[in-house]
C-alpha cells in the first residue's frame, strides 16, 4: 500500500464541489452542526483541514451539497491521518435533521500508527565510484536520517528527509545531483513502513574562472578581495552565498546575482558570473523621528563612496534632538581578503541629560571583522570632555582607551528576530601614564534571547551587566560610566535618569545591572500586545545596592523595518506611569 492523497488534493475535493454546483446557492449560510468524538492529539489536524468544516459559513452550500461533503468526510479524515502516521482507523459518521437544523456526527479512532521497519538508502553516480568515500557518506547519511527504525511515520518529515538528503550533495560537489528513487511503502495490517531511497549523485563538479560584470564606478579589487573562490576547487553553494552575502553586506552594490555555468571545455567545471548593479558614488540623506527617550530628532548624512577616487568611504553625520547634537565622520576602507574593515573617524558631541552637561570631541580608530555570526571590533579612541554637573564649574578631561567588543548572533530574522539570541560582550580600559586622567578597566556584558512558545505566544529576556574597576569616577569620561532607563532598558523612568544622584543631576556609575521578562501575545499575524516586567540600577558603590522596578503592558506591531513598540510601564521607585515608544529590539 502506497501513501495516498494529500492534504492539497483534499483541498482541490472542495473547490470542485464549487465549480459543478449542485443547485441554486441560497441567500444565507446552511446551518449545521458538527461533533467531533476525536482524541485532543488529532482534533487540531481535522477541524483545520476538512472541507466540512471550511464550508460552515458559506452561503452557497445547501441541502444536497452538504450530504455529499458528509459522505466524503470519512475519507477525507482517512487521507488526512495518513500524513500523521495513522493507517488503519475507525471513522463512524452519523447525520441527522431536527428543527431544520443538519446535526452531524463524526467518532474518529485513529488505531495505532505506523513506524518505520526498515530503511535503504543508496547512490549512483561519481560518489558511488570511490567505495571509502561511498561508504564514509552512507554512515553519515544514516546517522543523520530523521525517520530511524521504530519512530511514527509521518508525511510532512518523510519530504522534509528527502529533501534534506538531496540538498545535502546538491550544494556541496554534485550539484546536479537528483533522487532516482524514493518509495515509501505501509503495512498497515503490521503497523509497519519500508523505504528506499537511490539517489543519482551526478558528475562531481568544481569552479573554474569568475567574471565580473556590472562595474562602472568602482574598481574590480572591491569584489575581488571578496571572493571566496579558487578555481579548480570543488563546487561548493555554500561559498557562492558567502560571496553573495560579502557583496551585498559591502555598502557599493544595489543589487548582486551570482550564478555558475558550465565551461565550454571542461563539462564539470562551472564558470561564476557576478552581476552587479552599483550603489550611486554620492549620496545624500535626510531623517526625521521621534521617542519618548529624546523627543523629536533630526538627522542629514552625506556619503560617497569612493572618495577621491581612492576606493575610500566617507560618511559625514549631524544629528539633532531635544538632549543632545553630534557632528562625525568616518573613513573606511572596503573589505579586505580575511574580511576586516579599516576606519578612522572624529565626532564632537554635547549632550544635557538628568543635570548633566557634557561636551566632547573624540578620534578613534578601528578595525572590524564580519563573520558568519560573530563579528568582532577593535577601537582605539582618544577622548577629551568637559563635564558640568547641575551648574558646577566643571571639570576638563581627558582618556585614551583600547576596546575590544565580540557579539554573536543566532536568531531567525535580524530585523525581526522571533526565535534566538544575540549576545554581546565588550572590555576596554585606559592608563593614567598614556593620556589619561584616570586609569580603570571597563567590562560590560548584553544578551538577550527569544523564545516561540507556541505559534501565537513569545517570551523575550533580556539582561545586562557592567563594571568599571578603578578606585573612583574621577577623570572617567561619560560615556564610560553607567547611567539607565528608559525606552529599551528599565521602562517607567526617564531617559538615563537612573545613576549617581550628584545635587540635583544624575551621573554615571560604576556597576550596571539590568533585566527584562516580556510575554507576547500576538492576535493577529501583525499585531501583537506584550506584558513586561524590568528591573535594575545604575551606582557607584555596591554597598547598599538596590535596584528599582518598573512593569506594564505594551502594543507590539511587526512593521517592515523592525517590530514597533508601544508601552505604559509603572515606574516602582517614582511611583509614576510612564509611556515609552521605540523601535526595534532591545539590543
Amino acid at each position: 500500500m502506497r501513501i495516498n492523497p494529500t492534504i492539497a488534493q483534499l483541498a482541490l475535493t472542495g473547490w470542485l464541489l464549487l465549480i459543478l454546483g449542485f443547485g441554486a446557492a441560497p441567500a444565507a449560510a446552511l446551518d449545521y452542526s458538527i461533533e467531533l468524538d476525536a482524541p485532543n492529539a488529532i482534533r487540531p489536524l481535522l477541524t483545520q483541514n476538512l472541507d466540512i468544516y471550511r464550508w460552515r459559513d458559506k452561503p452557497a452550500l445547501d441541502d444536497a451539497q452538504l450530504r455529499r461533503l458528509y459522505r466524503l468526510t470519512p475519507d477525507s479524515i482517512a487521507a488526512l491521518l495518513e500524513t500523521e502516521g495513522y493507517y488503519s482507523p475507525s471513522i463512524v459518521p452519523s447525520i441527522e435533521q431536527q428543527n431544520g437544523i443538519w446535526h452531524l456526527h463524526f467518532k474518529v479512532d485513529p488505531g495505532e500508527p505506523v513506524h518505520v521497519a526498515n530503511i535503504t538508502l543508496s547512490a549512483q553516480g561519481a560518489l558511488a565510484t570511490d567505495p571509502a568515500q561511498y561508504r564514509a557518506w552512507l554512515n553519515e547519511q544514516y546517522q543523520l536520517w530523521p525517520l530511524k527504525n521504530g519512530t511514527v511515520f509521518r508525511q510532512a518529515a518523510w519530504e522534509t528527509a528527502k529533501r534534506d538528503l538531496l540538498t545535502s550533495l546538491i550544494i556541496a560537489k554534485y550539484p546536479k545531483a537528483r533522487l532516482l528513487d524514493s518509495t515509501a511503502v505501509v503495512n498497515p495490517a503490521s503497523h509497519s513502513v519500508v523505504i528506499n531511497i537511490v539517489i543519482d549523485s551526478g558528475a562531481v563538479y568544481h569552479f573554474s574562472t569568475t567574471t565580473i560584470t556590472g562595474l562602472h564606478r568602482y574598481p574590480a579589487s572591491i569584489v575581488e578581495r571578496l571572493n571566496p573562490i579558487i578555481p579548480g576547487e570543488p563546487y561548493s553553494q555554500a561559498k557562492l552565498l558567502a560571496f553573495q552575502s560579502q557583496l551585498q553586506g559591502s555598502t557599493y552594490f544595489k543589487t548582486v546575482n551570482i550564478t555558475t555555468e558550465a565551461d565550454d571545455v571542461d563539462p564539470t567545471a562551472l564558470r561564476v558570473k557576478v552581476n552587479l548593479v552599483e550603489m550611486q558614488r554620492q549620496k545624500l540623506g535626510f531623517g526625521l523621528g521621534i521617542s519618548t527617550d529624546s523627543g523629536p530628532r533630526g538627522q542629514i548624512e552625506y556619503q560617497n563612496l569612493n572618495s577621491l577616487d581612492s576606493n575610500l568611504r566617507f560618511t559625514g553625520t549631524l544629528k539633532l534632538d531635544a538632549q543632545s547634537s553630534a557632528l562625525s565622520g568616518q573613513i573606511a576602507r572596503p573589505r579586505d581578503e580575511q574580511g576586516y574593515v579599516d576606519s578612522i573617524s572624529a565626532t564632537t558631541n554635547r549632550t544635557d541629560i538628568e543635570g548633566q552637561i557634557t561636551s566632547q570631541s573624540a578620534t578613534a580608530i578601528k578595525r572590524t571583522r564580519t563573520r558568519d555570526r560573530i563579528e568582532t571590533s577593535l577601537i582605539a579612541q582618544y577622548q577629551v570632555e568637559h563635564q558640568t554637573v547641575a551648574g558646577s564649574t566643571g571639570d576638563n578631561l581627558q582618556a585614551l582607551t583600547l576596546n575590544y567588543i565580540w557579539t554573536y548572533r543566532n536568531v531567525d530574522n535580524l530585523i525581526a528576530p522571533t526565535r534566538g539570541y544575540l549576545f554581546s560582550t565588550e572590555i576596554g580600559g585606559a592608563a593614567k601614564s598614556l593620556l589619561s586622567d584616570q586609569s580603570f578597566v571597563r567590562s560590560r556584558s548584553r544578551a538577550i534571547y527569544f523564545y516561540p512558545v507556541t505559534e501565537r505566544d513569545s517570551l523575550t529576556l533580556r539582561g545586562e551587566l557592567g563594571i568599571v574597576f578603578a578606585p573612583s569616577t574621577s577623570g572617567i569620561p561619560t560615556d564610560m560610566l553607567f547611567r539607565t532607563g528608559g525606552d529599551t532598558t528599565i521602562r517607567g523612568y526617564a531617559y538615563q535618569s537612573l545613576g549617581v544622584q550628584q545635587g540635583d543631576a544624575i551621573v554615571g556609575g560604576r556597576y550596571l545591572i539590568n533585566g527584562s521578562v516580556e510575554y507576547t501575545r500576538w492576535l493577529t499575524p501583525k499585531w501583537g500586545a506584550a506584558l513586561f516586567y524590568d528591573r535594575g540600577n545604575a551606582v557607584d558603590t555596591l554597598q547598599n545596592f538596590h535596584t528599582v522596578a518598573g512593569y506594564g503592558a505594551g502594543v507590539r506591531w511587526r512593521s517592515p523595518i523592525g517590530p514597533l513598540n508601544l508601552d505604559i510601564a509603572y515606574g516602582e521607585a517614582v511611583s509614576a506611569f510612564r509611556i515609552h515608544f521605540s523601535l526595534g529590539s532591545a539590543f
